[in-house]
């Protein structure tokens, strides 16, 4: 596995924890609205929010913005510098 996988991988299960954990402070039926909300402003389907949730796939920038938007707090930190490095 090359180091760009495996740093996409790691970026990856971060993003995906993060979430997840933001998720987590939600009822059910306010996460029911929240990935509503979201998938709408972003534009996707709801399989590609739960996606994101299951770490499947990398969450994009501007969708990591809208979630932040929605939740009204910081979710996502910044990547680190090692992470960033790989990815170039």
């Amino acid at each position: 596995m090359s180091e760009r996988t495996k740093a996409n991988n790691n970026i990856k299960h971060i993003e995906a924890t993060l979430l997840n954990n933001y998720l987590d402070t939600l009822s059910y039926w306010e996460r029911v609205e929240f990935v509503t909300c979201v998938t709408k402003l972003a534009g996707v389907r709801r399989q590609t929010f739960f996606n994101w949730k299951c770490m499947a796939c990398r969450i994009p920038e501007h969708a990591k913005e809208i979630i932040e938007k929605e939740a009204g707090e910081r979710i996502f930190t910044d990547l680190l510098p090692a992470e960033m490095e790989a990815l170039t």
